[in-house]
């Protein structure tokens, strides 16, 4: 009955957030569920006072999801968005992260001030310090600073992530950035509470720790070490996690629920082992009041509570403490075999006061993991006790040690492939990945972190505390020990076929493909299902590693901008079946657009193969996110302007160029890129002349003159057009005039993401056009798009879509027709349904986006 509630509940918490998106669908979901309720009473199957308790679960689940999603929205910040900046005073509400930049800081604000009126606030802040210098902040200091409060945004594209919904369901209402050693004062004067004052010292060691790491540790060590032993994600290098994604091993860098709980396991039997070894005397007292089992729990607990704290308390960590806890008390009450009870208790607590949590991936990822290990464990102990009468009458022979060693490692290994199957939906749904090299190697390297690398690492820690210095204590050590796992996954990850990248499974084929496995499971004994739902199983596993092309017709022309934030990144997807991408957005230092973007949405699309990658010039927000698409996609040929930087993002883009096998084309006015066929791809700008003239006085630091030498293409598809001007200026746009089909196309990328540097009034006032796109980010830094150009547009008549409003922008047509249509990601959002006579339009509505998408 346990289990049944709070399954029923954690069902309400998940159907919740859809209440005001689907509640006719809801409604009758939950009538659906009264009749089966009901039909089973008739059958004697459960009581009726059993079927109103999970009716009423599954109610209140969802009020409970419903009520908690409209308290995250009680917040006066987001009334408060503007441009302007405005004085905000608050309290740290979380532990401190450190990232190679700064700080990030959690801040609940108390006050405000803007235009010199002075209000109370109330709501959280992401607050991002950059350069902070020597200056450190704990939990609970008091700090006021000025800067600019925004609404949390992200990236809009088709299937993709949405860095800004997800901060809204931590509960994070604005996001701002300050910068400097002074752009932040902390107020000593208030009094801080008791759980300030204790989370506030932890946070300080764990600083401590943070800064004789830094000191002593380099990468790849470094970032192992911070990201294990303290939870710190930002130190770990790019390659290095795509590793361990590749290698099925990536849920160990962040501190979850495995390598907590075998500490938590190497530290129990640890202080079981020693209570034995206890001397006679102390151990005929102590017996009187403990046992072994129970002084190991009483050791364990704080342990494992302490570590929690030093890494921070995140949101997997506290799952993984609370799952502990919860079998560690059933041990203290001699109830330690009810794992499956315990684990409902585990999900029900974390989610009660954060009923959101239940649609976070690693919430999911860790239930299914558990309730795979339990199911497990659980089939392994019906299968010994309809073993035991046999045994009892012919008892079997000791096992060698041997032979108890390879029963556990198929233990291990059965255990593995459990969770493994369990959560693969999941990884591939949100990673992309089907990792199935993880079968293997978790077995060897989840025991050695577990068991090896995390205490290593804590003592060292623990070492700087009690002894002080600046330097980590046994630092060689661990450089060796982390760079040696480093290493070896990064062996593993070379081996052919490690990464197998496919789209994401729909819902329908998830909930199919986890049907059938509770299938087989449940079915085991019989031999014709279990090969049957066996047969399916691989049809859906080989149907989602062929991830074929989807949302692309053969004969049809789509010309995809997409989102990356400031910076351009288009997908042409051409009739007959060549792909052809257009620069690839921005990469910063822990966002990389081609791989948080570009790669998802070629993957989502079935595409795996470029035919051809135009970098139209060397600035980083347009060629940043290129190494990645070129080091991850088969790619035909590479097309650039020539031009040559000293920068890091350009010797990146030189060397995945060189090890992709490519040669580097450099084209001018009258390079057709695509072509025989029923589209063509033609160069317009810079001509011969135009490079030669301006290769003479090229110094490779202006920008402008970087921009002036920008590829600018145009694709002509039947009886559409589009104009690709990248990011040139006013002068290339005077060239432009003079070139045939320089100033025509129906579709026409904005210059320069819309800066008023590219505005040329008479390219603008012969602009022969049906539709104008900006590639732009929200809230940049350079007021792209200035208001003179949106005016300048506005002023013929000419329709504007920007990536930073309406998300990705995709045209779709057939060369030998008019129509064209054209999409945004913004028109796929599901919309809030208003009570009233046109309900059941507009869920209708919501159900056609979600299936287009």
């Amino acid at each position: 009955m346990i289990l049944l509630g709070v399954v029923s509940y954690l069902t309400g918490l998940w159907l919740g957030p859809f209440l005001t998106l689907f509640p006719l669908s809801l409604l009758g979901a939950l009538l659906s569920f009264g009749c089966i309720l009901t039909w089973f009473e008739q059958q004697k199957r459960v009581t009726r006072q059993t079927g109103f308790i999970l009716f009423a679960l599954v109610v209140g689940g969802i009020g409970h999801a419903h009520w908690a999603g409209t308290a995250q929205l009680d917040s006066n910040l987001v009334v408060v968005v503007e441009e302007q900046p405005i004085f905000i005073e608050g309290a740290i509400v979380a532990p401190v992260r450190q990232t190679p930049d700064g700080l990030i800081l959690l801040v609940e604000a108390t006050r405000l001030v803007r235009q010199g009126k002075e209000q109370v606030a109330h709501g959280r802040i992401r607050l991002t310090w950059r350069e902070p210098g020597e200056y450190s902040l704990i939990y609970g200091d008091h700090v006021a600073f000025i800067a600019r409060i925004r609404e949390p945004y992200g990236t809009m594209n088709p299937g993709g992530f949405h860095f800004g919904q997800y901060l809204k369901r931590q509960g994070i209402h604005a996001v701002a950035s300050v910068q400097g050693p002074e752009a932040i004062r902390v107020q000593g004067t208030q009094v801080r509470t008791t759980r300030e004052l204790i989370l506030g010292v932890v946070d300080h060691w764990r600083q401590t720790i943070h800064h004789s790491a830094v000191s002593s540790l380099r990468n790849p060590a470094l970032g192992l070490f911070l990201g294990m032993v303290l939870g710190e994600q930002s130190y770990i290098e790019s390659d290095i996690r795509d590793a361990f994604m590749a290698s099925g091993t990536v849920h160990i860098l962040s501190i979850s629920g495995s390598h907590l709980g075998l500490l938590a396991l190497l530290i129990f039997a640890g202080a079981r082992w020693a209570f034995r070894h206890l001397p006679i005397f102390w151990l005929e007292r102590l017996s009187l009041r403990l046992t072994a089992t129970r002084f190991a729990v009483l050791i364990t607990l704080p342990a494992v509570s302490f570590y929690t704290l030093l890494a921070g308390a995140e949101m997997a960590t506290v799952r993984s403490w609370i799952m502990i806890v919860v079998c560690c008390v059933g041990i203290w009450l001699g109830r330690e075999r009810n794992l499956v009870p315990a684990l409902a208790v585990a999900a029900l607590f974390m989610v009660l006061p954060h009923p959101e949590a239940i649609q976070d991936i690693s919430f999911q990822l860790s239930y299914l993991s558990v309730a795979a290990i339990a199911l497990v464990v659980l089939v392994r102990k019906q299968k010994e006790s309809n073993l035991s009468g046999l045994d009892a009458a012919f008892p079997p022979a000791q096992p060698t040690w041997l032979v108890g060693l390879w029963h556990k490692a198929v233990l291990a290994w059965l255990i593995t492939l459990a969770v493994s199957l369990a959560t693969l939906p999941l990884v591939a749904h949100n990673f992309h990945q089907i990792p199935w090299l993880g079968l293997f190697a978790n077995m060897v390297i989840v025991p050695l972190v577990g068991a090896l690398m995390i205490p290593l690492g804590l003592l060292s820690g623990m070492l700087v505390l009690v002894g002080g210095g600046e330097t980590l204590p046994m630092a060689s050590v661990n450089q060796w020990v982390f760079d040696w796992l480093a290493q070896v996954v990064m062996m593993l990850s070379h081996i052919p076929g490690a990464t197998w990248y496919v789209a994401s499974p729909s819902l329908s084929s998830m909930i199919v493909f986890w049907g059938i496995l509770a299938g087989v499971v449940a079915l085991w004994h019989r031999h014709l299902i279990r090969w049957g739902c066996g047969t399916i199983l691989l049809a859906i596993l080989l149907w989602w590693g062929w991830s074929p092309r989807t949302g692309w017709d053969p004969g049809t022309v789509r010309v995809t901008f997409l989102d990356v934030g400031q910076g351009d990144a288009t997908l042409i997807e051409l009739p007959d079946g060549q792909t052809v991408l257009i620069d690839g957005g921005p990469s910063y230092r822990r966002l990389d657009m081609g791989r948080a973007v570009i790669g998802p949405y070629l993957w989502n699309q079935g595409i795996r193969r470029l035919d051809h990658v135009v970098a139209t010039h060397p600035q980083w927000d347009h060629v940043g996110g290129l190494p990645w698409v070129l080091d991850t996609f088969e790619v035909g040929q590479y097309w650039d302007n020539g031009v040559s930087r000293p920068e890091r993002f350009f010797s990146r883009l030189r060397l995945a160029v060189k090890s992709s096998g490519l040669q580097e084309r450099i084209p001018t006015a009258g390079t057709v890129i695509v072509s025989p066929g029923p589209c063509s791809l033609i160069v317009l700008s810079p001509s011969r002349s135009q490079r030669a003239e301006r290769d003479g006085s090229w110094t490779g630091s202006s920008g402008k003159d970087l921009n002036n030498r920008s590829l600018v293409t145009r694709l002509e598809c039947g009886k559409h057009s589009f104009l690709f001007t990248a990011d040139v200026e006013q002068q290339s746009l005077d060239e432009l005039l003079q070139v045939s089909n320089g100033f025509s196309a129906r579709i026409v990328k904005v210059p320069h993401h819309g800066a008023k540097s590219s505005l040329n009034r008479e390219w603008v006032n012969r602009l022969q056009a049906e539709a104008m796109v900006v590639s732009v980010g929200a809230h940049n830094r350079y007021g792209h798009p200035a208001p003179e150009v949106l005016d300048a547009y506005e002023k013929r008549g000419l329709p504007l879509y920007r990536t930073d409003r309406d998300g990705a922008v995709w045209f779709t047509a057939t060369p030998g027709s008019d129509d064209m249509t054209v999409r945004t990601a913004r028109e796929g959002g599901l919309l809030q349904v208003q009570a009233g006579p046109g309900m059941w339009r507009e869920e209708w509505a919501n159900w056609t986006r979600i299936r287009n998408r």
